[in-house]
């Protein structure tokens, strides 16, 4: 990019669930890393804002303000939240298009329109081509077939190949509130058994608790953290001897999982978040694909996969499938 960017203001407006806004704060830091002045809007962000004073960070603003929230910016990228999702009908959808850039892993092919006409023709000269490059990367993150890539892995190479950064990290530089150590507590384990999909994504709880008890055994200090909706009933839990915090945000909840030695964890946004603060992580999956896309893949990583999976009514069946052996094995592979 040839214009000095720094003149260009982007927002980035963040999907709301955790890995996607994880996702999005290193897609900020590398916009930054590439010149622009970059303000993030998601409410998963604006939790770690004391993490990341590098660039401004806000919560979302209600629906009914987005636009006035966004005026001042000289482009909007945005993969929609979900309270904007619930409302995009067609004439919906075109009108975002046409003054923001819609783009998540994958879309619907409305979604996409080339800005470059629009902006060439409201911002000034040196703003415009600051802002070239980017003006029709909206739709798809994924636009071909991938195997073995993370999201992570994907949303570089978009920056890249669809935004043309030519400056590019994977890991996004953090400052740690005053006093945290990077896993401080090297024998505390956080064992994360819940999900936004329990049925189809969580391991059995007593299978977790055998973990918990075999890792105690081992001279290993576990912790059972999950959503505060499932606390009560974790804590109440027979069989639960362990300590079982409660975090009231996600900035507190990172401030444990930093110091933390390593998180075993469901397919969920509690793994992504200790990759993403730099702490190894080991991942129950439900099927038989160690590098599915979705992996956390920011710091040293294992997925433990079940050894077969069999057909059933309610979807494949897999949890008896993955022993608590296969985890502690993960777990050891991991520094």
């Amino acid at each position: 990019m040839n214009a000095p960017a720094a003149k260009a203001r982007i927002a980035l407006v963040a999907f709301s669930s955790l890995g996607d806004g994880l996702i999005y704060l290193m897609m900020a830091e590398n916009l930054r890393l590439n010149g622009f002045a970059v303000t993030y809007f998601g409410n998963i962000g604006y939790q770690l804002r004391a993490w990341l004073p590098q660039f401004e960070i806000r919560p979302y603003p209600a629906a009914e303000d987005m636009d006035a929230a966004l005026a001042g910016f000289d482009l909007v990228i945005m993969s929609p939240p979900q309270f904007l999702r619930d409302r995009m009908d067609p004439a919906t959808t075109d009108a975002m298009r046409r003054k923001w850039l819609l783009i998540c892993q994958k879309t619907p092919d409305d979604w996409r329109f080339d800005l470059t006409e629009t902006k060439r023709a409201t911002l000034p000269p040196d703003t415009f081509a600051a802002l070239h490059g980017l003006l029709d990367c909206g739709g798809s993150i994924r636009d071909r077939d991938y195997t073995t890539e993370s999201v992570v892995d994907i949303t570089l190479e978009y920056m890249q190949k669809r935004m043309g950064l030519a400056q590019l990290t994977r890991t996004v530089a953090l400052t740690p509130p005053a006093g945290l150590q990077l896993r401080r507590h090297t024998k505390r384990i956080v064992v994360s058994p819940d999900s936004a999909w329990p049925q189809k994504k969580d391991w059995p709880p007593r299978a977790f608790l055998k973990l918990c008890r075999t890792l105690q055994a081992q001279g290993d200090e576990p912790t059972i953290v999950v959503a505060p909706a499932n606390h009560e009933r974790w804590r109440k839990m027979p069989g639960n001897s362990f300590e079982t915090p409660v975090f009231h945000d996600i900035g507190e909840l990172a401030a444990y999982l930093y110091e933390s030695g390593a998180v075993i964890a469901n397919d969920s946004g509690n793994g992504h978040l200790a990759s993403f603060l730099g702490v190894p992580v080991v991942t129950i999956y439900r099927k038989k694909n160690s590098k599915f896309h979705w992996r956390p893949d920011w710091a040293p990583a294992r997925v433990v996969c079940p050894r077969l999976t069999l057909p059933g009514f309610r979807g494949e069946i897999w949890k008896p499938f993955v022993g608590v052996g296969d985890v502690l094995a993960a777990r050891r592979a991991l520094p």
